[in-house]
């Protein structure tokens, strides 16, 4: 899973202790900087650093990540020294970018509505999901299959009080922040958006999260900067345990598993997700696509097994995964009626549940294998 994280800086990111697995397996794919143009370096902001360390963090002990196993591309989008309008293309030529790179997540915790030429400032009638320039780029991202997620801001205490652009979008999950008692922060910004939809749409942990932005110590942040990637990370697993499932299914899955989907409202929006559950609803949709023309025995699986093909026309892509998501076998096969192919990938394997992906030109099926110890 590819994560691309647009932020305003990433001091300390190439030093913290929680990261230093990340550093060692180069799971930093790519870092641009956006604003200047120049070199990216790791400098600027620790603010990029702090929602890093809450997505892939990993330091017995002291801090556990929401996606740790992600790959990362690193973005500095955010002009820390003002509010320019500018910001929102530079996040656009980001979001491009990542698209291009095979980004299958955008985390975005930054917000726009009020810049320091105040004659540039958003209207609320502007976030309507279609006029913020911001926004209109984060719908592009997400038609091209792209999760996109953003904080929802962190105005309610403050004059303005409503989300910030891009959170008002219909395809952008916008993340509210609760404290450990499942309570709404007095900061996390309100809908609805302009044109009356559920805004934001889900609320994830944004007090005291647990952070690391220099060597060796955690500290507490709070903000909905930092509920964002708490559940951006997590729907990257969600992503990985059904490679299948498409971006709009992912965040249908994760808005109706929200403890407030039948009474949503303008604070919690659909409340706080059940991933366990947001699994289960989309493990219903694709696990168990039928498929007839091809056959698995023995099922469940002691030793190696047979896959038979009783009539398929096309060629296919047979790769196996873990419960966890990884991948263990991979095949492509041309298959003829009758045909078979005799797998030993699980042998050795411990036991559990298993997915078979069956790819062809047109389709993607899936089937569940069982593997007990002989």
């Amino acid at each position: 899973i590819l994560i691309a994280v647009n932020d305003g800086g990433f001091r300390f990111t190439d030093q913290i202790p929680s990261l230093e697995h990340l550093r060692k397996r180069n799971g930093i794919r790519a870092v641009r900087d956006f604003v200047s143009g120049n070199e990216f370096t790791y400098d600027h902001h620790t603010h990029g650093t702090a929602v890093m360390s809450i997505l892939a963090g990993q330091q017995e002990g002291m801090l556990q990540g929401t996606a740790p196993g992600a790959d990362y591309m690193l973005f500095r989008t955010e002009d820390v020294s003002g509010e320019f309008p500018a910001e929102e293309d530079y996040w656009a030529a980001a979001a491009e970018y990542a698209d291009s790179a095979g980004a299958d997540i955008i985390t975005s915790s930054l917000g726009y509505g009020h810049f320091d030429d105040p004659s540039l400032n958003y209207k609320f009638s502007d976030l309507d999901g279609n006029s913020a320039f911001i926004t209109r780029a984060a719908g592009i991202a997400a038609s091209k299959g792209i999760l996109v997620f953003s904080s929802a801001g962190n105005e309610r205490n403050k004059t303005w009080k409503r989300i910030l652009a891009p959170a008002d979008g219909d395809s952008v999950i916008s993340v509210a922040a609760v404290d450990h008692n499942r309570k709404i922060s007095v900061f996390s910004s309100a809908g609805p958006s302009a044109d009356g939809r559920i805004k934001p749409d889900l609320s994830a942990m944004g007090v005291n999260v647990p952070v690391q932005i220099s060597a060796g110590s955690v500290s507490g942040a709070s903000g909905t900067s930092f509920s964002c990637p708490v559940l951006s990370g997590i729907s990257a697993c969600l992503l990985q345990a059904v490679p299948a499932a498409v971006a709009s299914e992912i965040a249908g899955a994760i808005r109706q598993s929200g403890d407030r989907y039948n009474s949503p409202d303008s604070l919690y929006g659909y409340g706080i997700p059940d991933m366990i559950r947001a699994l289960d609803i989309l493990q219903k949709i694709h696990l168990e696509r039928p498929e007839n023309t091809i056959t698995i025995y023995p099922n469940p699986v002691t030793e190696d097994f047979e896959i038979i093909f009783r009539e398929y026309p096309e060629s296919v892509i047979l790769e196996i995964f873990s419960f966890s998501g990884k991948l263990v076998f991979r095949r492509d096969f041309n298959p003829s009626p009758g045909s078979y192919l005799n797998i030993k990938a699980l042998a050795n394997r411990e036991q559990g549940i298993y997915f078979l992906r069956i790819r062809t030109a047109n389709a993607i099926y899936f089937k569940k294998i069982i593997k007990l110890n002989s």
